[in-house]
């Protein structure tokens, strides 16, 4: 080889490594550090993000719900809630309320500005575990272990009880209306997934896996992902279709899905019951995992902001981790 040749190999050879090195750092880059919300001393059940971003309210055994600054992490405001755990807590889609669900068998609206209770309904036989407001504003829906998905209409004129949709075979564990408001998805630990892709048309997958714990919908309302008993979360089409299967290391509950405001992330809770666990960021392009943020317990709920690359998770040992990782997100590209 000529020594002409022999240096063009070996500059290329330079850049060829250098590039490796460049991309397997971009492919595994450190997660951010979390920001740790305390004050709860109950585990937390529920976490969701104001629609303007700014307020991160949680759901607690401790029979509150706490309203926390997005950026600082500083607490705002406390509400006594309910009588027993509050299992859930969402925002309407304008943000003018927010609705609570609890062991005590009643779902509450409030409203947001003073946190002035509104409605309190009731007809849940036991607990209720989750609940959702339709993005048209004109219903809230709840579910919980007597089996039923109830709803309730917001015009002042409902019953307390509300109505039964429908009916599982057992616990409905979580339950969300498509981002489009045209139909509710709810899973249960019955192994299945009702959802409505499209208005008068419903829908039932049976993952056969175990019990199926959460549920989410993709911001275009195209694709929903569950997760289930034993670790494995699967993603669906609207006709029904398994997208994707994806198995993290635990073995656990997977308590938590979270899409990203635009859909390229699906976060998931990857834990065991009162261990350390870990937020599994997948694409959902590739269905490649992207990276593992870590949790100091069993994540038991996970929310995106409406807007940022930022995610939060409640967890068993009565704390929330908020990450913002708009840094990784750089990095990736």
């Amino acid at each position: 080889m000529s020594p002409t040749a022999f240096g063009r190999c070996r500059t290329q050879l330079a850049l060829a490594t250098f590039a490796a090195i460049l991309f397997a750092g971009a492919s595994h880059a450190a997660p951010p550090e979390p920001l740790t919300l305390k004050g709860h001393t109950g585990w937390v059940g529920g976490v969701a993000f104001s629609p303007d971003g700014k307020t991160i309210a949680t759901a607690s055994a401790d029979h509150t719900v706490k309203f926390w600054d997005a950026a600082t992490g500083k607490l705002q405001t406390t509400l006594d809630a309910h009588s027993d755990i509050v299992a859930a807590v969402t925002y309407s889609k304008n943000g003018t309320h927010i609705a609570t669900a609890s062991f005590d068998g009643t779902a509450k609206v409030w409203t947001n500005a003073n946190r002035e209770l509104v409605h309190t309904f009731k007809g849940a036989r036991g607990a209720l575990l989750t609940v959702s407001f339709n993005p048209n504003g004109r219903a809230l829906a709840a579910g919980g272990i007597d089996g039923n998905v109830r709803v309730w209409e917001l015009d002042g004129k409902a019953k307390a009880e509300g109505r039964i949709q429908r009916t599982h075979k057992s616990w409905v564990n979580a339950l969300t209306y498509r981002p489009d408001g045209e139909g509710v998805a709810s899973v249960s630990s019955d192994n299945e997934v009702w959802y409505n892709p499209s208005i008068g048309k419903l829908i039932t997958v049976r993952p056969q896996i175990g019990e199926v714990r959460s549920v989410a919908f993709t911001p275009d309302s195209k694709l929903l992902a569950t997760g289930t008993r034993y670790g494995v979360t699967k993603v669906w089409d609207n006709n029904g279709d398994e997208v994707a299967s994806l198995k993290g290391k635990h073995t656990g509950d997977v308590w938590g899905v979270a899409f990203s405001h635009d859909g390229r992330t699906l976060a998931v809770g990857d834990g065991d019951w009162d261990k350390l666990s870990d937020v599994v960021l997948w694409d959902t392009t590739t269905w490649k995992e992207r990276a593992r943020l870590k949790q100091t317990n069993e994540v038991l709920c996970i929310a995106f902001h409406p807007t940022k690359a930022i995610l939060a998770a409640g967890s068993r040992d009565k704390t929330v981790k908020v990450w913002d990782l708009s840094e990784l997100r750089k990095v990736e590209k």
